[in-house]
């Protein structure tokens, strides 16, 4: 087939943006270049980013500023109805987030604008392509997290208009897993071509080799069973059932020990001499996070049975260091741990003696568990890793900007 000069042309223009460097500005309500900040997700986001090649023009520190009416309106809903008037979710402060955003992008020129979540986005006024990456709705958390049960009716209709308001005015919405996705589809009405899934990475800076992952493997495979439990809040993420399961396994003649990490333990009376508390375990300080990686490379199971999760960063790490997870299938947890890949997930009804029977039969089988912690490697190899999910989202930012040239 000949092509006309116009045709070549066009290909060659579709060529150039495609590959041409991205110049992007990074909204963030707080300084994304702090690794402390959102458990480190906004900065390995944005250095996933960076490594493919886009320059970033970071936008934060944004101040929240409440409207005087709003202020009146949380006092009096405490007072009168006993419900929760959350002001970070409210029209005014999402309005005026916008405003900082727009003073700060004055008299400077980028291809996108890509924010870390939908306040910061619903008010933009501007042409710039834009999109926000998150992983949940409004109304996926209503109900669903502690911080967004017992709202009051007016903070949830302002919620909601937010969402919807941030949707439409979006060029595309990122969601980093399905279960926030169909939120947006399903509640919201937003057309199936402007959502897209792109999961979360592993917020780890030392990558072990495939070669140095089968040693880990193998060294656990000849001793006895060790859990791991990593979340801070104990109850949302089933610490509870954690410590029952443990004592169950243990009535059956099995060895085993529980690592709890997280530092929010709470357990009646003292613990039995197989379950090792670590505490807190900050990953910026060296002696704390060499002990959670001994924990990562010498454990066997790493069991959070979340009640609610919007995604569970824990269930990336975990594969990142060939160690299959257990947890519930809710949330956004389903888009991380795929049945028999790298971990399983039981049903919400499932209790204690569901999950001793999963871990006690993957553990027994020496040569199964091998296989999966193998498989959970290369879940973190081909899919949970910032290399990964930075390419996705350059690729989808870089197809936004040329369809709007």
């Amino acid at each position: 087939m000949c092509l006309d000069k116009n045709h070549f042309s066009q290909i060659l223009l579709n060529r150039f943006n495609l590959n041409k460097k991205m110049k992007i500005a990074f909204v963030t309500t707080y300084d994304a270049r702090n690794i402390l900040n959102w458990s480190g997700t906004s900065y390995y986001i944005s250095k996933s980013l960076e490594r493919q090649d886009n320059t970033l023009m970071y936008i934060g520190n944004l101040r929240r500023q409440v409207s005087p009416i709003d202020k009146i309106k949380k006092v009096s809903c405490n007072i009168f109805s006993n419900k929760d008037f959350v002001l970070d979710r409210t029209i005014a402060v999402s309005q005026k987030y916008c405003d900082q955003v727009e003073a700060q992008l004055q008299d400077q020129s980028c291809d996108c604008i890509f924010s870390i979540g939908s306040l910061e986005m619903a008010y933009l006024k501007t042409k710039t392509p834009k999109i926000f990456y998150t992983d949940a709705t409004f109304a996926s958390m209503i109900d669903y997290y502690k911080g967004f049960k017992n709202l009051s009716p007016e903070i949830i209709r302002q919620g909601h208009k937010i969402e919807k308001q941030a949707l439409e005015n979006c060029t595309m919405a990122i969601y980093s897993s399905e279960w926030a996705a169909n939120s947006a589809r399903d509640f919201y009405g937003i057309d199936e071509a402007k959502i897209k899934v792109v999961p979360l990475g592993a917020n780890i800076e030392i990558q072990y080799s495939k070669k140095e992952i089968t040693e880990f493997i193998g060294n656990k495979t000849n001793s006895s069973l060790k859990i791991l439990f990593n979340g801070i809040d104990w109850e949302r993420k089933g610490g509870d059932v954690v410590i029952e399961t443990i004592k169950e396994i243990k009535k059956r003649g099995v060895a085993v020990e529980l690592h709890l990490v997280g530092g929010n333990t709470r357990h009646n009376g003292p613990l039995p001499d197989f379950i090792f508390d670590h505490g807190f375990l900050n990953k910026s300080i060296e002696k704390e996070k060499a002990i959670l990686t001994r924990l990562y490379t010498t454990c066997h199971f790493l069991f959070v049975p979340s009640y609610a999760e919007a995604f569970g960063l824990v269930f990336c790490e975990a594969s990142a260091f060939g160690m299959p997870s257990i947890s519930r299938s809710t949330g956004g947890i389903p888009s991380i741990i795929y049945n028999g890949r790298n971990g399983f997930l039981l049903n919400k009804e499932d209790q204690v003696k569901q999950y001793a029977d999963l871990i006690c039969k993957h553990f027994l089988n020496k040569e199964k568990y091998y296989e999966l912690s193998l498989s959970s490697y290369n879940e973190f190899s081909t899919r949970l890793n910032w290399n990964t999910s930075g390419e996705l989202l350059s690729a989808m930012i870089k197809e936004v900007v040329h369809n709007q040239s």
